[in-house]
């Protein structure tokens, strides 16, 4: 299914299709799958796939601030994509807006 591009970016989801304190997997542009994360009612977007092995980000568990990898337990930032247990590894942090309930990707 081929997102909607809308002034500057593409139609990710809705707000209201993250549970609080939970993520969701959407697919972007050219098959990049980005986990879009909501705490305390901000939304956060980062790359799915686990620099270390690719392992789904969006399905790992999510404790205060912090996503665990599910296949080796790496844990990152959910913020800010910085991993807190093997220093010096990021995962990509995606840009994104909110612009009336829609999660759009910044181009």
């Amino acid at each position: 299914m081929k997102k909607k591009e809308n002034q500057g970016g593409v139609k990710l989801a809705l707000v209201s299709d993250i549970p609080e304190g939970k993520s969701i997997i959407v697919e972007g542009p050219e098959g990049l799958c980005i986990a879009l994360f909501k705490l305390k009612g901000e939304i956060f977007a980062l790359n799915n796939a686990c620099p270390h092995m690719g392992g789904p980000l969006g399905e790992g568990c999510i404790e205060q601030e912090t996503v665990t990898c599910p296949w080796h337990g790496w844990q990152f930032n959910i913020q800010s994509g910085y991993c807190d247990n093997m220093q010096g590894n990021t995962t990509r942090k995606i840009s994104i807006r909110i612009e009336q309930n829609l999660i759009y990707l910044v181009n």
